[in-house]
């Protein structure tokens, strides 16, 4: 089964769809293709009546031909109005049903997209740019549709259209028709390869307008960084670099895309003069008749659509089978991390006791493991710190707690259930995890708060505000809670994102509560207050967390010292400051540092 191969399930979802509108489709080429043949009889009138009118001239009988006449015309005039009227409707009928059919896979397509790209680990981010992504999402899907709904739509009324009208055109000549028709076979082979060089170039456009999306994604979300290291103009020159080639590879494009028109209207016009050149020898013959070669000239223009389409709809299709490959690779991407045979729904609560047994992990483009042989146990409703200098691991073996990433070796376990056997919803409703790099929505403050926790009213949104130290700035905020915070938060400054994605953490009310350095970007009054209202829920869930700040550590249970992946020094904080090593020093310095700031 080729890639297109993957949408028949579609098909047959919307078959109360398709198949009328293939119906209809057949219809209305039906209808048009009976025009011409009117046309016919209506040319051929022409000369009878002139002879009639001629002979019965002078005579009272003329009038009453030309009015007979007249009203012949206008039969023939209503005929063909109705016919094409008639016509019109069913190609209405058809683009209502088939047209419908293909907006509603394009919808279920994007939306399985969507929900499967919400399913997949962070690693597939880290292989995919967001431009990307956005671009398989938005344009790849559209080549999709185009393929549902309108190559369907063009092939089947080609088809159709182009064999009654080739056999209604034989059975009236032959040998006219073999003439008449030699032109096209080449407008089909030339629009074919024109549909090739037009598929290539807007595959090109389309690579460039992604790489141009992902610079002016990535620009837009470090503006403050460009703009702290005066790289405005530099960033302006690299866009306009990119713009430069997506331009020209548009106007590329846009010089192919206007060649087969005039080529088009050539073999059109070449088709005529052979059906008016060769029609009048034979009608000179009396082999045909004059309203013949308007029957004639009628059904080529009316052939000579559908043969070009060909072209386009094989194009179509090939985009179509493209897109569907690169879809397809997302599609077919099976997550990381999620529930598997092992998962063991009948977990549904959780304490909060977690367990380290001898566990490794190393990053796939690092040379040495990030974790080494990591072991500890903390109980339910305890305070775990994890301290070490930059790139000790201690990120690294936080994230894997919501099981955010696995253990290369190793087990971890929560409430003695081994991670991988606790459903993975479960597993992540009962905690709550602030991130280092803190992403918030463009969206009001209440709502950012309220992401943890859908259902809470106003009051609980102020309370999570308040443990976490925010509502005072909150409120001195124009519209106080109903403040949007623009892209990202641009708007709010690096200890109010900060707070803020601990509120969102602490409305949840969770059982464990994760802390990825979350309160490197506050000042020290604050984080004690913070520091406080965690104390405060002493008893209520198990805290974990990182901290360069030995100040915000000084009360946990368990502090594990780690370097190079290693925890070299476990204990509380009066036992480690008693003893040499690594934390000892961290200590020393830290005090030195504040002494120096109080002068």
């Amino acid at each position: 089964m080729g890639p297109l191969g993957r949408l028949n399930h579609f098909f047959w979802q919307y078959k109360y769809l398709f198949v009328p509108g293939l119906l209809f489709t057949m219809i209305s080429a039906g209808f048009q293709i009976t025009v011409p043949m009117v046309v016919r009889q209506a040319v051929d009138s022409i000369p009878r009546f002139v002879r009639l009118y001629t002979l019965y001239g002078g005579t009272p009988a003329q009038a009453e031909l030309y009015a007979y006449f007249f009203g012949a015309l206008v039969l023939f005039a209503l005929v063909i109005i109705a016919l094409s009227g008639t016509s019109g409707l069913f190609m209405f009928l058809m683009r209502q049903t088939v047209v419908v059919a293909s907006r509603h896979i394009e919808y279920d397509l994007r939306n399985d997209l969507y929900n499967h790209l919400q399913r997949l680990s962070s690693t597939f981010y880290q292989e995919y740019s967001t431009g990307d992504v956005i671009t398989r999402a938005t344009d790849d899907i559209e080549k999709v549709r185009r393929y549902i709904g309108p190559a369907i739509m063009y092939v089947t009324r080609s088809l159709v259209m182009v064999l009654v009208a080739a056999s209604v055109m034989f059975v009236i000549s032959p040998t006219l028709t073999l003439y008449a028709l030699t032109p096209l076979p080449v407008l089909a082979v030339a629009v074919f390869f024109m549909a090739r060089m037009v598929h290539h170039r807007s595959d090109q456009l389309q690579q460039q307008y992604s790489a141009l999306t992902s610079r002016v994604q990535e620009a837009l979300s470090g503006i403050r960084v460009l703009k702290a290291y005066t790289r405005e103009a530099a960033e302006a020159e690299a866009f306009d670099d990119e713009s430069q080639e997506y331009r020209a590879r548009n106007l590329n494009l846009a010089l192919v895309e206007s060649a087969w028109r005039p080529s088009f209207l050539l073999l059109v016009g070449v088709s005529t003069v052979i059906v008016v050149w060769m029609g009048g020898q034979l009608v000179a013959e009396g082999a045909i008749t004059i309203g013949n070669i308007a029957e004639y000239i009628i059904y080529i223009n009316m052939m000579t659509w559908p043969v070009a389409s060909l072209g386009f709809v094989i194009t179509m299709i090939q985009r179509a089978s493209a897109s569907v490959l690169r879809l397809q690779k997302i599609l077919d991407r099976e997550p990381d991390i999620d529930d598997g045979p092992q998962t063991n729904p009948a977990i549904q609560s959780l304490e909060g006791r977690i367990t380290f047994r001898d566990v490794w992990y190393q990053y796939e483009d690092e040379d040495e493991p990030a974790l080494r042989g990591v072991n500890f146990d903390l109980p339910a409703d305890q305070t775990l710190a994890i301290v070490g200098r930059t790139g000790s691991g201690k990120s690294t073996l936080v994230r894997m707690i919501p099981r955010l990433l696995e253990p290369d070796a190793g087990t971890v376990a929560v409430d003695g259930y081994e991670i991988e056997t606790i459903p993975l919803r479960t597993l992540r409703e009962h905690m709550g995890y602030v991130p280092q790099d803190v992403f918030l929505f463009s969206d009001t403050v209440a709502n950012n708060i309220a992401f943890g926790d859908l259902d809470a009213g106003r009051d609980e949104i102020r309370a999570a505000a308040a443990e976490a130290d925010l509502v005072e700035n909150v409120e001195n905020f124009a519209d106080g809670f109903d403040t949007y915070v623009g892209e990202r938060g641009i708007t709010l400054s690096g200890g109010q994102k900060q707070r803020t994605s601990i509120a969102r953490a602490l409305i949840r009310d969770p059982r464990v509560l994760v802390f990825d350095d979350a309160l490197s970007a506050v000042d020290t009054a604050t984080e004690r207050n913070i520091l406080r209202s965690l104390r405060a829920r002493q008893g209520s869930h198990t805290l974990v967390i990182v901290s360069h700040r030995l100040s915000a550590v000084q009360e946990a249970d368990l502090i594990l010292v780690m370097e190079q992946g290693k925890v070299v020094q476990r204990g509380t904080h009066e036992a480690l400051v008693g003893e040499e090593g690594l934390y000892a020093d961290l200590y020393e310095k830290q005090l030195l540092e504040e002494e120096i700031q109080a002068l």
